[in-house]
């Protein structure tokens, strides 16, 4: 899976699942058959980009990377790129099909 992928899915998931109690269920690196380090770089960039919040990312005394993710939510931003991309994947489904057709008339 790329990167834009495991993207998509996690805020698909965080907009769909609204009443979830633990979101980490839902967009774990587990649930998502992605690796850790994926996972946690797309996480840090949905953050700094401002399409998700309520993740804290903290170091504990052995250098070691946590993500507390039990209060992960999706944020307008991230509603209007997940709407933005997923209509940007419909015109390319169409756009694939036609030239499929045209180049198969030929």
């Amino acid at each position: 899976m790329n990167t834009l992928e495991t993207a998509y899915k996690i805020l698909k998931n965080l907009e769909s699942a609204k009443d979830v109690e633990y979101m980490g269920t839902l967009i774990s690196p587990e649930h998502l058959n992605v690796s850790d380090e994926e996972w946690f770089m797309v996480m840090k960039n949905l953050l700094e980009e401002g399409h998700i919040r309520g993740v804290d990312i903290s170091k504990n005394v052995l250098g070691e990377t946590k993500v507390d993710i039990e209060e992960a939510r999706i944020t307008l931003k991230g509603v209007q790129y997940l709407h933005e991309n997923s209509a940007m994947q419909k015109f390319m489904r169409i756009a694939t099909n036609v030239i499929t057709i045209g180049s198969s008339i030929k």
